[in-house]
Parts: structure tokens; C-alpha cells; sequence
């Protein structure tokens, strides 16, 4: 009776690690800024297990992140890290099918940091190694549990990078505009810091783009009107500094008690300018037959868009445009191991993307394989 208990349990034991090899594992790392995360995920888009560290506190004497701090907290964290989340999902590295790490863009000391740990562990397990690019995978996180197919309309907006681009498949991104300048996430967090909102509530934090957002809930917007950027512009591109002069110079002369009311004009101001320059790419993208003839997609991702009142205001425009919003849910908006995690499984079920020598592989802090095209829309 007993042997017949410990045969099986082998048998079961072989079963189960042999239907992991079926269903493929991908462990994904991300550390391109100041979180440090690590997922994993299979090939049917369930997580299972996932850490995130936000490194908020280590920043909040300089209001701001020291990327060489980062840099040595992402090497100190991500061993115990990467070790937690294969104990949470109850996996060995044998289990794994691949390993993916976000090697561009972001910052030099942080992907430095997440690139040698990555190739480090890539040569211990001598798994396949999968660089991810970023923000290619804040865009394909919206593939991780609904049927999206090529191509689609894209918006990524963030605290480095604002995009409008047509994805037309794993690689292939046609920028139709960008920022010029500040990336939107940026400019909210400078907003926040200059009302010094945290502060003024008594806690010793970060100011960050969502305390503008709820302070936005208790003012009125007409009462400190801005003007919206490039109004005139015949082209999907954005400018945000404009904007961000705008209302820091309006909080030097303002008093505390009108706070609300600049804090709502802003986020007004500024979603309308994103809302204008999508518009007009959505109308281009279906004039020139860049997204399917049926009802297409439009995923918008990044950051920026745990924002609710720029979610609203994006589910309006597709109302009207006829557009099927996809937004990844808030935690997954914000960087995070699990996007990174399912870029790589994307690519690893394409039989694309896997480095033929990891230890060769390189960071890079611009983003790259965006391709673009200069567009003067005077029809739109």
C-alpha cells in the first residue's frame, strides 16, 4: 500500500514537471528606473507569482531619484527578489522556459544593474535570454488576458516617454507622433512638487502626478484657465514644457487656497492636448487603412494612465471615434515584472527575439526599433 503511495506520488511529481515543459515559463526583470521587479508568467498569461519594489523612500530626501542609487539598490534587491517570486510560484529555474530582462530604455545605472544580474543568472541556468524593450511591453501588456490582434492604435504615456504609434506586430511600431519634450508622467510629478502637496499634508513622501489628480477632484478648472499646446500644429506630435511653464509660474503666484483649482485647469490642459493630437492620429490611421476595417483597437498604456480622469476622457474620444479601448489595469499601467515577464513569452512563442550570446548583450537608454514617419495632416 505504501509503494503503491510513493509510485504515485513519483508518477505525479514526473506528470506535473512534465507538463511544465508543455506549458512554457518565462521569468521576466524589470529595473529600467527606480522599481525592481521580477514575474513570472505562462504561456496562457496567468502570473504566478510577482514582486515590485518601489523604491519611494530612498528618494524622498532629494524630492526626486538618484539613478546611481538605484542602481546600487537594484543590484542589492533583485537576487532575493527573482528568489521569492520562483518560491511564490512554486517553480525551479529548471521549470523555466526563458528569461526575459528590459534592457532599453531608461536609465544607464538601473538597466546596467538588471542587465548583469540577468546575464549572471542566464549563465548559472543556461536558459534562453530574452532582452525585452520597455515601453514594447507596457503596449503588449494589454495582450496578457484579451485576444488583441494586429495591428492596433497605440497610446503610451509615462514619466519618460509619451508615443501615438500603429503596433503592427511584435517589433514593428509606426510612430505617428511624440513629445518633443517633457513626457507628460514627468510634468505631473513637477506640478505635485512644486504645490508641495505631501508636505502640506504631513507626510514625508514622494510628490507624485496622483497627488494632482485627487487634488484636481475639489477644483474648478475655469477659474485658472491654460492654453492648450499647439493648437495649430498640423501633426500628432505633443509638447509639454509649454504647458508645465505655464502652471509652475501660475503656483508662484498663487496662493495655497487656489491649488485645487490650477491643479484641475492643469489636468484639464493637458489631457485635452493628448486627447487632440489622438484624434487626429486615429482619423489618419483609418483614412490610410493602418487599423483593421472593423471596430479597431486603441491600447493605451504606461503610467500616465492610472490616471481615471484621462481613462474617462480616452473612453470618450473611442465613443466617438468608434475605437475599442483596452487600458491594462492600474497595477500593470505602472513598470512591473509581469509586463516584462509576458514581452518575453510573446516573442518566445514567436520563435523571436532570443539573444544568440546573452553575455554580448548590451543596455541602450534611448528607445529604438520605433519606426517613424513625419506627418503634416492638414485634413485632420
Amino acid at each position: 500500500m505504501f509503494t503503491k503511495c510513493k509510485l504515485r506520488l513519483s508518477n505525479c511529481t514526473y506528470l506535473s514537471n512534465h507538463l511544465r515543459k508543455i506549458n512554457k515559463l518565462v521569468l521576466g526583470i524589470e529595473s529600467t528606473f527606480n522599481d525592481t521587479a521580477a514575474a513570472v508568467v505562462d504561456q496562457n498569461g496567468s502570473v504566478l507569482g510577482e514582486l515590485c519594489y518601489t523604491q519611494d523612500e530612498e528618494h524622498v530626501v532629494n524630492q526626486g531619484v538618484d539613478t546611481r542609487v538605484s542602481q546600487k539598490i537594484h543590484a542589492k534587491l533583485l537576487p532575493n527578489i527573482v528568489n521569492e517570486v520562483m518560491k511564490k510560484s512554486q517553480v525551479s529555474f529548471q521549470d523555466l522556459s526563458a528569461i526575459a530582462t528590459a534592457t532599453k530604455p531608461g536609465s544607464p545605472f538601473s538597466l546596467r544593474a538588471g542587465l548583469e544580474f540577468s546575464q549572471k543568472l542566464v549563465a548559472e541556468t543556461r536558459l534562453p535570454f530574452i532582452p525585452v524593450h520597455h515601453m514594447e511591453s507596457h503596449l503588449l501588456t494589454a495582450r496578457l488576458n484579451q485576444n488583441i490582434p494586429f495591428p492596433f492604435l497605440t497610446l503610451l504615456a509615462s514619466g519618460g516617454h509619451c508615443i501615438i504609434c500603429v503596433t503592427q506586430g511584435l517589433g514593428q511600431h509606426l510612430i505617428l507622433g511624440y513629445s518633443l519634450d517633457e513626457p507628460p508622467g514627468a510634468v505631473f510629478d513637477k506640478v505635485a512638487r512644486e504645490m508641495k502637496i505631501a508636505e502640506r499634508s504631513g507626510e514625508f513622501r514622494l510628490n507624485t502626478g496622483a497627488d494632482v489628480e485627487k487634488l484636481a477632484i475639489h477644483g474648478d478648472r475655469k477659474q485658472m484657465p491654460l492654453k492648450i499646446p499647439m493648437l495649430n500644429v498640423q501633426n500628432c506630435s505633443m509638447s509639454f514644457s509649454g504647458l508645465q511653464t505655464q502652471t509652475l509660474r501660475l503656483i508662484k503666484h498663487s496662493s495655497e487656497d487656489e491649488y485645487a483649482n490650477i491643479a484641475a485647469s492643469f489636468q484639464f490642459t493637458l489631457t485635452s492636448h493628448i486627447m487632440k493630437r489622438l484624434h487626429r492620429a486615429i482619423l489618419y490611421s483609418k483614412q490610410e487603412k493602418l487599423l483593421s476595417d472593423q471596430k479597431p483597437t486603441l491600447v493605451a498604456s504606461g503610467g500616465v494612465m492610472c490616471n481615471s480622469y484621462i481613462r474617462k476622457a480616452l473612453q470618450n474620444l473611442c465613443n466617438i471615434t468608434d475605437m475599442n479601448l483596452v487600458c491594462p489595469p492600474p497595477k500593470l499601467c505602472s513598470d512591473n515584472g509581469i509586463m516584462i515577464a509576458w514581452t518575453g513569452m510573446e516573442y518566445l512563442l514567436a520563435g523571436k527575439g532570443i539573444s544568440e550570446d546573452p553575455q554580448k548583450e548590451r543596455f541602450h537608454t534611448r528607445y529604438r526599433n520605433f519606426s517613424q514617419i513625419k506627418l503634416i495632416l492638414g485634413d485632420y
